[in-house]
């Protein structure tokens, strides 16, 4: 029995951390690739990226008939996207997306992050009916 509980304990300490959630990326190899959101709509948007397989973080908010530009990275040898962090640190994203502001995740529109050859992203969006409507731009 006392071997029992700190196994138990190990193992949920290992579920309930994910090894990408504490790992960043180098900022060598790190290319550029911003993305362009322009905002056609009436309603506010806000973009998130998911760095963790639990945590979304803000990329930016764009007010109707004005555009952003999402500061992403990419590392073309790794495959990986990133963002960097307000210490300076590149993060991994997992995914991002764009949606109405206030229900972001609900009206989310899938950012196509290609892992092999990333293409310049530049849409252009509005408030749908139940979600973010973009098209290319």
């Amino acid at each position: 029995m006392r071997i029992v509980l700190p196994l138990i304990a190990v193992t949920l300490f290992g579920l309930s951390n994910p090894a990408s959630a504490g790992k960043t990326v180098s900022l060598a190899g790190l290319v550029a690739a911003p993305a362009q959101i322009r905002n056609s709509g009436s309603e506010d948007i806000l973009c998130q990226a998911e760095i963790a397989h639990w945590f979304a973080t803000d990329l930016a908010s764009v007010a109707p008939q004005a555009s952003a530009t999402l500061d992403l990275r990419f590392d073309p040898a790794a495959g990986v996207w990133a963002v960097i962090n307000a210490v300076g640190e590149a993060l991994p994203v997992e995914r991002a997306w764009c949606g109405v502001k206030g229900r972001t995740y609900e009206t989310r529109f899938m950012l196509q992050l290609d892992r092999k050859r990333p293409t310049p992203i530049r849409l252009d969006c509005h408030a749908g009916t139940k979600e973010l409507v973009c098209r290319q731009g």
